[in-house]
């Protein structure tokens, strides 16, 4: 029996190299559609992985990759990221083109699934687009209503109305994945996770190094973990919501500094208070559990360990 193909658009930039990973351990054949990357995060996978150089921007060039594809389902992880500052960044700094990709890059990703005959439709939201913790009472499901504080934020608001719009005109299973902050192996721009990856990078014994950050708890996913959680959406035999919040575990600054001053004997980690331009709210992820009984296998200290034996590997 043939394997199962999924167009993952965005495969090897960094959640997508992801993504794509954790769909062939799962037995799919992944056909790769983005730009070119310096560095290749795939490579080792072989001929598991089609690679084919494009853009979203491109409608006519998606739509012949997707029909040529033989792919059974889309996911797209495609963003607008420029230089190494990150999504956020990118977005305040050039709105023109955060929208075109991030929204309009959407909707020509949706024109050609259903050139192509395909129904399902997996891309990567983010809780960016709620705003700030206190418009909201307590931990926020997929109900919330949105409130994006930041460009990035609102383009992806924007892009779930489309989806929603998709879905409602033209029946198409489009599913939005609102990540929360995420960090692992393979995170090359300077975001919010950088912090995170700096203070593994400095993590040694008689090194001391300082995170600063919020106070208050924050939602995180180890990159493994967001990966997964598209290919178990991707395998599900039944129908899917509209938009899914997940999560990998909740902690706070000074809790990461403590667990790896347990995990690295000798490294002085130390938390110093710096409040982000917005504080978001913690989310709920009843909703994936209860349809896919997805998961997270990492929870905070096995996610800290795992990302420094990554970092020791050759």
């Amino acid at each position: 029996m043939s394997a199962r193909t999924a167009f993952v658009i965005g495969a090897r930039g960094f959640v997508g190299a992801h993504v794509a990973r954790a769909l062939v351990a799962t037995g799919w054949r992944v056909v790769a559609f983005g730009p070119a990357m310096e560095a290749d995060r795939l490579a080792d996978l072989g001929e598991a992985v089609t690679d084919v150089t494009g853009s979203i921007a491109d409608a006519a060039a998606l739509r012949a990759a997707l029909a040529d594809s033989g792919a059974e389902v889309v996911v797209s992880l495609a963003a607008f990221v420029s230089g190494s500052g990150g999504l956020a960044r990118a977005g305040e700094d050039d709105a023109e083109r955060a929208f075109a990709i991030n929204v309009l890059g959407l909707r020509n990703t949706f024109e050609a699934a259903r050139a192509a005959g395909l129904r399902r439709v997996i891309w990567a939201s983010s809780t960016t687009l709620y705003g700030p913790a206190g418009h909201y009472a307590g931990p926020v499901d997929e109900d919330a209503p949105p409130r994006p504080q930041l460009t990035y934020g609102l383009t992806k608001a924007m892009a779930e109305l489309l989806s929603d719009h998709e879905r409602d005109r033209h029946g198409t299973e489009a599913v939005a994945v609102r990540l929360p902050l995420v960090f692992g192996p393979g995170l090359w721009y300077r975001g919010a996770a950088a912090a995170f990856l700096d203070l593994l990078a400095a993590a040694r014994p008689g090194a001391r190094h300082v995170l600063r950050g919020p106070e208050a708890p924050v939602d995180l996913m180890y990159a493994p973990d967001a990966g997964a959680a598209f290919a178990t959406l991707c395998a599900h035999p039944g129908p899917l919501a509209g938009r899914y919040n997940v999560n990998g575990f909740t902690a706070t600054y000074p809790q990461l500094c403590t667990l790896l001053r347990h995990l690295v004997p000798g490294f002085d980690a130390v938390f110093e208070p710096a409040e982000p331009p917005v504080v978001y709210p913690l989310i709920r992820t009843d909703r994936i559990a209860r349809d896919t009984g997805f998961a997270p296998r990492f929870d905070a200290e096995a996610a800290l360990a795992d990302h420094l034996r990554s970092l020791e590997a050759p």
